[in-house]
């Protein structure tokens, strides 16, 4: 019996072994090769065409990957006059159907862009397109480029180009409610390339097409576009700066935030914009601009009414609103530390309120030293009315306390404050780096050097008037920067960007590819050629 269960023991073990080799695979070369197009019905480059159904046939399964986002035809048809499949699952064919008739004389092309991939190991087939004609021949012209970044240091991707031809329908309204002749795209790269165009003047455009619409919403989409008409066949390479517009001004229905203060939203630029309400009676009142949303309030002292009514306007802009009076509670003054328990040596102490401030008495304030001397300072009120900075020299490795007597500090109803006291330190000037940069090939003057850190915010900047300034910078943290210069073309500090109807490009910036590693007590020399 013993022997019996010994031999039926040894069989299954034989058969387990046997199964396990069978389902070991044998292996072999990865497929790395990407599909290929055997036949096309029609032909590629068919002239003529006026077929409602096309096929594309490959020599493997294929599925097309991100098509909506991959997918370019030029001329635009409309998505409701054309399908393409397989949208889901694998296919050893993509068919087009048409189900509009397409215009006459016109070279059509199908790209694909990187969308169709073999369904086993994802291998791309490369900037694939299907082009044909409904003319007696195919257009073969061509033009290239590079959108360039502008502000922004990230270089944007899927970046739509379009040509407009420069004839007798031609008017610069064509890319807010109409469609261009020619549509390309970046795709995940900032480079281009539109084929099969045909002889003829353009006008050319970029655009982040963010409604993909084909159509240019200010609101939305950054644009870019070129100096000069673009006259096919051209040999030049485009270089197009990308930006954002800035919108025209626009407000919204007031509101309520407390008894005495009213938000006007808007979008847009508040400068200049101004906010009068319709009495006979001249109030006391005061206008300030909400630090995080696109707000303006109105703050007003309290008087007798029912129903406000106002009247908001900038240049040729003009709009009116009513308010019915509302029972809310009343804003108390609120004031805190812009720091928690460390001074940064190039900073300034400052104090922040939640209502605009009237005025800020320097006798009943004092600055205190670690060893109790008192330190001469001043104070300003910010423009936005709502910080006071604290001007005094900061030393290294030192202690201050800011001691603010009762009633020194009021707001627009006449608030005061309580008795206020913060303290804070100094780090040492080892615990800093510093940047010494050498900028060469610069042509031309202002230009505006700013450090950014990882979020893109303006860390530090400084101006340079000629070749002579130095720029170094003091102080700073061990971080990781990066560097941006501003062609700072009409000399207002700020990088201004341009606007397509009034054909101005935006200022001229350029962005250090290298990341600047600053460690505390150490020296850092960086030499930067603008023309790399």
């Amino acid at each position: 019996m013993r022997n019996f269960k010994l031999i039926i023991v040894f069989i299954l073990s034989v058969f387990l072994v046997e199964c396990a080799k069978r389902g070991v695979p044998e292996g072999g070369p990865k497929d790395e090769d990407p599909p290929k197009l055997i036949t096309a019905e029609p032909k590629e480059n068919a002239i003529n065409f006026k077929e409602k159904r096309i096929r594309l046939y490959f020599d493997e399964y294929i599925k097309l990957k991100e098509f909506r986002k991959q997918i370019v035809v030029s001329p635009p048809i409309d998505k409701s006059f054309y399908s393409i499949n397989p949208q889901s699952g694998a296919s050893k064919y993509i068919q087009i159907d048409i189900r509009k008739p397409l215009d006459e004389n016109k070279t059509y092309v199908f790209n694909f862009g990187e969308s169709i991939v073999d369904n086993n190991e994802g291998n791309k087939l490369p900037f694939f397109k299907y082009v044909f004609s409904t003319g007696d021949y195919v257009d073969s012209l061509s033009v290239k480029g590079n959108i360039m970044r502008s502000y922004e240091r990230k270089y944007e991707s899927f970046i739509s180009t379009f040509l407009y031809p420069l004839d007798e329908n031609f008017n610069d309204s064509i890319v807010f409610n109409g469609l261009p002749n020619y549509v390309g795209n970046t795709l995940d790269s900032t480079n281009f390339e539109m084929t099969n165009l045909r002889k003829g003047k353009y006008m050319f455009l970029a655009l982040k097409d963010e409604n993909n619409n084909y159509k240019f919403d200010p609101e939305f989409d950054k644009i870019g576009f070129i100096d000069f008409n673009l006259n096919l066949p051209t040999t030049d390479s485009l270089k197009i700066d990308l930006f954002k517009e800035n919108i025209p001004f626009e407000s919204f229905r007031p509101f309520f935030e407390k008894e005495n203060k009213i938000g006007f939203p808007f979008k847009g630029s508040s400068e200049g914009v101004e906010i009068k309400l319709i009495d006979s009676i001249q109030r006391d009142f005061m206008i300030t601009k909400n630090k995080e949303t696109d707000t303006l309030n109105y703050w007003f002292k309290k008087f007798d009414y029912d129903t406000l009514y106002f009247k908001i306007s900038k240049s040729n802009y003009s709009k009116t609103y009513k308010l019915k009076k509302q029972e809310l509670e009343k804003d108390s003054l609120i004031v805190s530390s812009s720091i928690n328990s460390v001074l940064e040596l190039e900073d300034q102490f400052k104090i922040n309120s939640n209502i605009p401030l009237l005025s800020v008495d320097n006798e009943k304030i004092s600055v205190l030293n670690k060893d109790s001397i008192l330190v001469e300072f001043k104070t300003e009120l910010d423009k936005n009315k709502f910080d006071v900075n604290f001007k005094f020299e900061v030393l290294p490795n030192d202690n201050y306390t800011i001691n603010i007597l009762p009633n020194a500090i009021k707001d627009f109803y006449d608030n005061s404050n309580d008795t206020i006291s913060y303290s804070f330190k100094t780090k040492s000037r080892s615990d800093y780096g510093i940047l010494n940069l050498k900028i060469n090939d610069l042509k031309e003057y202002p230009v505006i050097v700013q450090l950014l850190d990882n979020k893109e915010s303006v860390v530090r900047e400084k101006k340079l008037n000629s070749i002579e300034d130095p720029c170094v910078f003091e102080n700073l943290k061990p971080a990781n920067y990066f560097i941006r210069l501003i062609y700072d073309k009409n000399n207002n500090g700020m990088w201004d960007t341009g606007n397509f109807l009034n054909r101005t490009q935006p200022e001229k910036t350029f962005h250090y590819s290298e990341e600047i590693v600053v460690r505390a007590n150490w020296v850092l020399e960086e030499k930067i050629s603008v023309n790399q």
